[in-house]
């Protein structure tokens, strides 16, 4: 106990210490500086009339707002001297002009954008850790605008993200884990273990750190600008968690008061005629509903955002019943001109069922597929109870201080929430069935974690040519946990166990020509646990966990050739790693299955290539076309022993995942939006042996990395018949998984994949503060699966109704 105590105290210290650094470090506002004011008003090309909602901003400092209806914009206090007016939007290509701002004077500015592919004008902040034009990037990323977000009703994380080249989601159910990969990097397992893709809210890490989890579903996107995908080498710079990628949600300022509110709600419907699902008998209709009211404004120095939603799903399925409630709080006080402070917060809880797999005929030791009831979970006697609560929040801080046009320090402290209990028998009696299931009255697993991390960037423009980074960060998680202790758990009782982790980084951008740019870049991780001694059972002997830290260094080159004004041409090579999870080093448990804890699990690395182009074609058409290729060396995977129901994670000695990826963006007209989307990936277990993994040897492809599709493909239209009517349709493909590990047969009956979703959706602006939305998803009631012997949603329909004052 006085241990515990001791390590509160010692988190408490770094945390205040923090604080009182940042507040030493902080100058106050200058006093007696000159002052002017830049006013204008921003058009477009083709009709000279005024742009809404242009981001104006000047370079180099924190002042910025957007233009109103007519496309007017007022900046005061802009700091008398010659300053560089940027200004961009989605849809149309980034400007920019350079003033001269004289002490007392108002400068007018009127400047011509002309509109092009959303694609083409994307503004990238993650690939370098600063903002960068779509042709400037030297790595892969995509931009999901918030336009395409406001499509959705009740948005969630998992779908804003879905239709990405080389992105595929795949989803059980309700509030069981949802995962997400990026070009193969990870495999679909419970709990979201082994996530290879970090998750950031405003640049804080949302994953949980125990489990590198992110319950991608619940995070609800109401409130969210933007969301940025980085992949390959460019995740090179976000530590160990971002091997296969990076996914950032930008929260969203108002630019003035603004008042928001909404409703949607809709239901499932029916499935097909042969389905004879128990859960759909009698005609049962499942309803679902989302509602959501927020405010904000900027006034001065002060620019804030609050807003509060409240969700309820019936479930399509047995079990997938869910609740969700969400407030998101951001707030910007700019100090002066030059420093500001960013606060971005969230608190979320959800609960729900427990969604296991479709029924298999109530047995725990014949497992027989049954499709034909696929919206029913197996052995509902036992299960039908079993829920999933989980409790996320995130309190982060940024003090940012552009000390000079060529020197500024970004200094962040953040605290993560993470929480998650199953509960597997809330009767009042004993469930027992052996040999699997076996619950007493109030059986439950519960972890949750407690991060406090920090950190600090320097931005350092050498001179035209040279941009130099230069960081560190570091974080600490005390977890409590029912079965990811180093020592065999007692049932039903929390232990405790503390993960750290330490990182520096530099980056370096040389502008070597006109046309061609490198950077460069290294960063170095450090990650332990505090435990030097596992038990892998009940009052078994210790044994010595051989790798209780892992550190590495993790380069990167990345180049970027502005081949003609419209064209660029990429290429990167870089190194990252990821340190073993706590679940992945100590679980026990996994519903039905049993864990077997792996002292021996050691870092996992890889090298990833790429090469790539954009060129946009004129305003109407613009092409992005990536080559990949990713070297693993001991890849953390599950290994399933059928008999036994049990898992253990285990070190793969080499993997290859290689492909292509190309998206597309066609805007013909002003009113008439077009884009698609195709990765092929080949993923392969370069280490197989037959008869060394039983389980992986009844694939009809056992090389064949699991959970990892070979085709994914996306397309979508939108049309604007009018200035207030939107319509849309898009489409989603993902071909049939050729490895699994929970039921692998060499006929591929029953596995995930082969499937096309349609879906189509209208908005209309029924006056100035009002909008109304129609959605149909999966349009022809397809019945397909993108997880294992988990039915996926069948037709639905929404209807919604959004304010804005």
């Amino acid at each position: 106990m006085k241990t515990k105590h001791a390590q509160k105290y010692r988190v408490a210290r770094f945390v205040l210490s923090a604080f009182c650094l940042t507040a030493t470090l902080m100058p106050l506002p200058a006093l007696g500086a000159d002052y002017g004011i830049v006013k204008g008003k921003i058009t477009d090309k083709a009709d000279g009339e005024g742009v809404y909602g242009a981001s104006v901003s000047i370079a180099g400092t924190s002042i910025g707002t957007t233009t109103d209806m007519n496309g007017n914009f007022t900046l005061p206090s802009v700091p008398a001297k010659q300053q560089k007016i940027s200004i961009s939007i989605v849809g149309y290509a980034p400007a920019s002009q350079v003033v001269t701002v004289a002490n007392g004077q108002t400068y007018q500015i009127n400047l011509q954008i002309g509109q092009t592919t959303i694609m083409a004008s994307e503004v990238v902040v993650g690939a370098s850790l600063y903002k960068q034009n779509r042709l400037d990037v030297p790595v892969t990323a995509n931009v999901v605008s918030q336009e395409k977000i406001k499509q959705q009703a009740n948005p969630t994380l998992d779908r804003v993200i879905e239709d990405v080249p080389g992105v595929v989601v795949t989803r059980a159910g309700g509030q069981t884990s949802s995962g997400v990969q990026i070009r193969g990097s990870n495999t679909y397992q419970g709990g979201g273990i082994g996530t290879r893709v970090t998750a950031l809210y405003d640049g804080f890490p949302i994953n949980a750190p125990e489990s590198g989890e992110v319950a991608w579903s619940s995070v609800n996107m109401n409130a969210a600008d933007k969301v940025e995908i980085l992949k390959g080498a460019a995740a090179t710079l976000y530590g160990s968690s971002a091997m296969g990628g990076v996914v950032n949600v930008f929260g969203h300022l108002p630019d003035k008061l603004e008042v928001k509110a909404g409703l949607n709600g809709g239901f499932y419907a029916q499935p097909p005629s042969t389905d004879q699902s128990v859960f759909y008998n009698d005609k049962h209709t499942p309803w679902f509903w989302n509602t959501y009211v927020g405010f904000g404004n900027k006034s001065g120095k002060l620019n804030y955002n609050i807003l509060y939603t409240t969700s309820r799903d019936d479930g399509y399925r047995q079990n997938a019943n869910t609740i969700l409630d969400d407030i998101k709080l951001k707030v910007r006080y700019d100090i002066d001109a030059s420093q500001y402070l960013l606060l971005s917060a969230f608190y979320n809880q959800t609960e729900g069922g427990y969604a296991y797999e479709w029924y298999t005929g109530d047995s725990f030791t014949v497992f027989t597929a049954h499709p034909e009831r696929g919206y029913d979970i197996n052995n509902n006697q036992y299960y039908y109870d079993d829920m999933i609560k989980r409790n996320n929040a995130l309190v982060g801080l940024n003090y940012v201080n552009l000390i000079s046009d060529n020197l500024s320090i970004d200094t962040r402290l953040f605290f993560t929430h993470n929480g998650t209990r199953y509960l597997y028998n809330t009767t009042t009696a004993p469930q027992i069935s052996i040999p699997f299931y076996n619950k007493a009255v109030g059986d439950f697993n519960e972890t949750y974690s407690n991060r406090f991390g920090a950190g600090t960037k320097i931005d350092w423009r050498a001179n035209d040519n040279n941009r130099v980074l230069l960081g560190a960060e570091g974080s600490t998680t005390d977890v409590m946990t029912t079965q990811l202790t180093a020592q065999w758990p007692t049932a039903n009782v929390l232990g405790d166990i503390r993960e750290d982790n330490r990182a520096l980084f530099v980056q370096d951008e040389v502008k070597v020509t006109d046309k061609l740019t490198s950077l460069l870049s290294l960063r170095y991780d450090w990650s332990g646990i505090n435990a030097d001694l596992a038990q892998s059972s009940a009052g078994g002997s210790y044994v010595a966990i051989e790798h209780k830290s892992v550190d590495a260094f993790s380069p990167r080159v990345a180049l970027n050739f502005k081949a003609m004004d419209d064209m660029s041409l990429r290429a990167s090579w870089g190194k990252s790693f990821r340190a073993p999870t706590l679940y992945e080093r100590f679980v026990r448990s996994a519903g039905p299955y049993t864990g077997s804890p792996n002292p021996a699990l050691n870092k996992e690395t890889m090298t990833a290539y790429e090469v790539g182009m954009f060129k946009e074609f004129g305003d109407q058409l613009s092409l992005d076309i990536a080559g990949f290729l990713n070297n693993y060396n001991d890849l953390i995977e599950s290994v399933i022993t059928q008999s036994t129901r049990a898992f253990q994670y285990r070190n793969i000695t080499k993997a290859r995942i290689f492909g292509v990826e190309t998206g597309l963006n066609y805007r013909p007209s002003s009113d008439l939006a077009f884009n698609a989307a195709y990765t092929y990936m080949k993923a392969k277990n370069r280490s197989y042996v037959a008869g060394a993994d039983a389980t992986n040897d009844l694939n009809p492809d056992p090389y064949w990395l699991a959970y990892r599709p070979e085709h994914t493909a996306s397309a979508g239209a939108t049309w604007k018949p009018t200035g207030k009517l939107s319509l849309n349709v898009n489409a989603r493909y993902v071909s049939l998984y050729k490895s699994v590990t929970s039921h692998p047969n060499a006929t591929s009956a029953n596995y995930p994949g082969d499937f096309v979703i349609f879906n189509t959706g209208l908005k209309y602006q029924a006056a100035e503060t009002a909008s109304v939305s129609l959605l149909c998803k999966n349009i022809g009631n397809t019945q397909y699966e993108e997880a294992e012997w988990f039915r996926a949603p069948g037709r639905s329909y929404v209807a919604g109704v959004d304010f804005t004052f």
